[in-house]
């Protein structure tokens, strides 16, 4: 069915791009324009009060984040990032909030067309297979979601796949500042790690170093006290509402399930997809299986899963190979049919990261990695 789709697609491809695009255009419009109504998660109240000299991790802490009329806190912006995305965004808080999200927004957009547009240049993809690519992302539900709500995920992204295209010290240093959201900074350290580049673990904290340290500078915090009021504060919110489904949670629920066997399973999973990529010379291939891990073992919401355009990408690459079918397959779920199903169910496809669809979504996330494991053939295969 895929195939048939796509070779329809080939031989009236100027037509189809002419729609696809047309499409996209709405898409994009409407994304934009819905940035403007909401920006929810664009974090712009906790750094309005970095910038004014407040530790935002001891406010919320202190309970200060209360809804109140008081509250200096916006929305949900619950403030979990890495020290260094504050002190990045600190000069959208001389914009004033509305000027701030409408820069963001754009922003936002032009890395959803880059970033696709970067990595099929840098693995030798089409302009035809770009151009589909491109298109098929901006129609996603997930850019929607992610360019409406000014989440910082593509900005991460961004930094995440610069070692993977260049082995410059700049690239290893700048890809740290993916750490910044911690669910995505996993991917980079899970491929550090499969290098076995201790150095370039330690160059990649750098910008975390220093952001940490500037943090502490501007809100006059003692460093030490500072360096783990992230972790105390990711806590707090587990305390206090529902995470995502991973593969933790998902076996932490199963009934009488022993709990070391929670911790020692999942550090087992992520050995075997480390040292099986670690034979594979194609950088594409890695990062696809390393966001797609990010996406199972960390907490992510719907519109983290733009962590999937690596994978589109790869796919569309080699799609002669039968993963690149299932993959592809994969992916429309998220992009696509979710939409479908929220409209079935009355949800949003917001809240398919929780409940029964949480669980089967990260299932399906594992089972995907799997099969990509164990049927995908490196033609450059080390030995």
């Amino acid at each position: 069915m895929i195939r048939s789709f796509f070779n329809f697609f080939e031989k009236y491809k100027i037509i189809l791009f002419f729609f696809l695009t047309l499409i996209s255009i709405v898409s994009l419009g409407k994304a934009f324009y819905q940035a403007q109504l909401i920006s929810f998660d664009f974090h712009f109240s906790p750094t309005k009060l970095v910038a004014d000299g407040i530790n935002h991790y001891e406010y919320i802490l202190d309970g200060n984040h209360d809804d109140g009329p008081n509250d200096k806190i916006m929305y949900d912006q619950n403030g979990v990032y890495a020290q260094g995305l504050f002190v990045i965004l600190i000069p959208f808080t001389y914009l004033g909030w509305d000027n701030a999200k409408l820069v963001w927004s754009i922003l936002n957009i032009i890395l959803a067309i880059l970033i696709p547009i970067f990595l099929c240049k840098k693995f030798n993809l089409s302009k035809f297979q770009t151009l589909l690519i491109v298109n098929l992302f901006l129609i996603s539900t997930v850019f929607r979601i992610h360019i409406g709500y000014g989440q910082q995920t593509l900005f991460t992204l961004f930094f995440l796949i610069l070692p993977f295209v260049s082995n410059s010290k700049l690239s290893i240093i700048f890809s740290g500042i993916s750490f910044f959201k911690f669910n995505i900074g996993y991917a980079l350290f899970l491929y550090f790690l499969s290098l076995r580049k201790v150095k370039n673990i330690i160059l990649s904290t750098v910008p975390c170093i220093i952001g940490w340290l500037l943090y502490c500078l501007i809100t006059d915090t003692n460093i030490i006290k500072n360096l783990f009021q992230p972790l105390q504060l990711l806590l707090f919110w587990d305390d206090e509402k529902a995470f995502p489904v991973t593969v933790f949670s998902l076996l932490k629920n199963i009934k009488n399930f022993p709990q070391i066997l929670t911790l020692i399973i999942p550090l087992i999973l992520n050995f075997i997809i480390i040292i099986y990529i670690k034979n594979f010379s194609d950088n594409l291939y890695k990062l696809s299986i390393l966001c797609l891990s990010a996406l199972a073992f960390m907490p992510h919401q719907i519109h983290d899963y733009v962590l999937l355009v690596p994978l589109l990408i790869f796919s569309i690459k080699n799609f002669d190979k039968d993963i690149s079918k299932i993959n592809i397959l994969f992916i429309f779920y998220f992009f696509y049919f979710l939409r479908i199903f929220s409209l079935i169910y009355e949800t949003q496809p917001w809240e398919f990261p929780y409940g029964l669809f949480g669980y089967f979504n990260n299932l399906l996330t594992i089972s995907v990695i799997s099969l990509n494991l164990f049927l995908y053939k490196d033609d450059r295969l080390k030995n």
